[in-house]
């Protein structure tokens, strides 16, 4: 058996990080809250890096800089700290609500998916934040099934596909923010991906009635 990548307590590191990304799209500071601590004191740099990958795929606001800088200062106040010390979480805590309070809109993985096939201002302080991540709790219910898509095992053996995730995952964003391909049929990325049998015999009830962007 392979090795098992676990967070601090316990739970599959991948199953935390789509609940973190999808959790910031449905505006659930919540669920992202205990995602990102979950994966702070145990995958620290992968943290920071999924949450760069947010700010450019899932946001329309200009938040990238702003992820970079508060990684900046997480590390320069953080730095010292030994092994087993509690760390600040102030920083990584204001970038979840910052992404959870963004604008959202699917615009740069559409392009990404279908166009590269061969200045809004942010007030950070404007932006409520929890005290710290670790007061987010994952609540009764469990881990949502919503996380389980087809970037993780359990949501494969589910049967989940592409297009479940890029249907699902455009209606859920919030708080929503108009974009100009929210109707695209993903036209491209149909013809140039090798698609499961799946999605190829759910691909024309999506496409109907979208627009095809060329």
């Amino acid at each position: 058996m392979g090795y098992e990548y676990r967070t601090l307590h316990g739970y599959n590191m991948f199953d935390m990080s789509s609940m973190l990304q999808k959790a910031i799209r449905r505006g659930d500071w919540t669920h992202a809250g205990f995602a990102a601590c979950e994966l702070y004191y145990s995958y620290y740099n992968y943290l920071w890096k999924r949450l760069l990958v947010i700010s450019a795929e899932d946001c329309n606001d200009m938040l990238t800089q702003e992820i970079i800088a508060l990684r900046l200062a997480d590390d320069e106040v953080n730095a010292k700290k030994k092994k087993g010390e509690i760390r600040d979480e102030i920083f990584i805590s204001k970038a979840i609500m910052l992404l959870v309070r963004a604008q959202k809109n699917r615009d740069a993985c559409y392009f990404a998916c279908n166009f590269m096939t061969s200045k809004n201002e942010t007030d950070p302080e404007k932006f409520e934040h929890v005290d710290s991540i670790s007061t987010c709790k994952l609540g009764v219910d469990g881990i949502p099934d919503w996380v389980f898509d087809k970037h993780t095992l359990r949501g494969r053996k589910m049967g989940r596909t592409s297009l479940d995730m890029i249907r699902d995952e455009q209606e859920c964003l919030q708080p929503h923010q108009i974009g100009f391909f929210d109707d695209g049929d993903w036209y491209q990325w149909y013809q140039n991906h090798k698609i499961c049998e799946a999605d190829q015999r759910k691909y024309p009830e999506f496409a109907k009635d979208k627009t095809r962007y060329k």
